[in-house]
């Protein structure tokens, strides 16, 4: 009989799976300083295991600081540290990983310029937020009022004195500092301000506006500096005075009325040469001449006269300058009553 011998190959397929390498991962905590970061070890070895885990914290290149999958370390400035891990498994393969660690700090600060009385004072935050983001502010002004929450407040302050101002600033990871400043405050300034002559008068008078008090310095809309303006064009006019480095304004009108038909007498000439203001004038005199005018000074010795003024007077008796002072004039013209008042020589 016959043999047959069946000869069957069985193929095998095999399969390699791939290997995947080593990947060095950790993660860590942000926190303020002075608490602890926590590092702990991600590392992923498919296929084989970790036997060895090694961490820079200091940055000098030496694995040699610690040596656990978790560790818990106080990390000694804010801002931010690059922190080594190395990781070696049990197949030889080794890999090293660098990354930035932070460490949040807010150093809270602040400046300001110091003011007085009811004027606005702005202060400006100058704090400074490490490794973090600012996520709040808080301002007490040590005057009583409420407390405020937003990062450069104004504030006014309505007595005198010295204060304490605290700040305090909150970060987004909690972290916190607070500071304190002393402002004085000084006095609230008065304008003491009066006028020789009126305030409202008619075209080609004026009006002298001057302080009757001393200050520092003194700034008018005019754009002058001394301590009096002549006005002679209506509107409205203001001035600031400064006292220690504090300030107060006022502010006044001037109007100016057209001829009418009574006589029209400027009160206040400044017989100084400057061309300006150095004649008394009946303002209406061609309208309503000649008129015969008398001016005496506060004894009731007359100073001046002329039967037809012709608005010529400048402050002069007896060829001499009158002193700055008030007169009294008596003026009656064509057909027109007595009229008596007061002019004022300013030199």
């Amino acid at each position: 009989m016959k043999k047959i011998i069946l000869l069957v190959i069985i193929s095998f397929l095999v399969v390699r799976s791939e290997v995947v390498s080593l990947t060095v991962n950790f993660s860590s905590t942000k926190v303020c300083l002075g608490n602890e970061t926590t590092l702990i070890n991600r590392s992923v070895a498919p296929g084989d295991s970790i036997q060895y885990v090694m961490w820079d914290l200091n940055g000098d290149g030496k694995f040699d600081d610690a040596f656990t999958d978790t560790v818990q370390t106080t990390l000694s400035y804010s801002g931010s540290h690059e922190i080594g891990l190395k990781v070696i498994t049990y197949g030889g393969e080794a890999k090293a990983l660098y990354q930035l660690v932070y460490v949040g700090e807010v150093k809270a600060g602040f400046s300001f310029k110091t003011g007085c009385m009811y004027q606005p004072i702005q202060f400006v935050d100058q704090s400074e937020v490490i490794g973090d983001a600012a996520a709040g502010y808080y301002w007490d002004f040590g005057d009583g009022t409420l407390p405020v929450y937003i990062q450069n407040p104004t504030h006014q302050f309505t007595s005198a004195g010295t204060f304490v101002v605290k700040q305090r600033v909150t970060s987004l990871l909690g972290c916190m500092d607070s500071t304190v400043q002393a402002i004085t405050i000084g006095n609230e300034v008065t304008v003491n301000l009066s006028f020789m002559g009126d305030t409202v008068f008619v075209k080609g008078d004026s009006v002298i506006a001057y302080l009757t008090s001393t200050y520092d310095s003194v700034r008018w809309s005019t754009g002058a500096t001394s301590s009096s303006i002549v006005i002679k064009t209506g509107g409205y006019y203001w001035v600031r005075v400064y006292v220690g480095g504090c300030f107060a304004d006022k502010s006044f009108r001037v109007q100016v009325d057209e001829y009418g038909s009574d006589a029209v007498i400027m009160n206040l000439i400044t017989p100084n040469g400057d061309g300006m203001n150095d004649q008394w004038k009946i303002l209406n005199l061609e309208k309503i001449g000649p008129c015969e005018v008398n001016i005496y000074n506060r004894y009731g010795e007359r100073v001046f006269s002329n039967p037809t003024y012709d608005n010529a007077w400048e402050g002069t008796f007896k060829g001499k300058s009158l002193p700055n002072d008030t007169y009294f004039y008596f003026v009656r013209c064509y057909n027109q009553d007595l009229v008596q008042g007061t002019v004022n020589i300013l030199k």
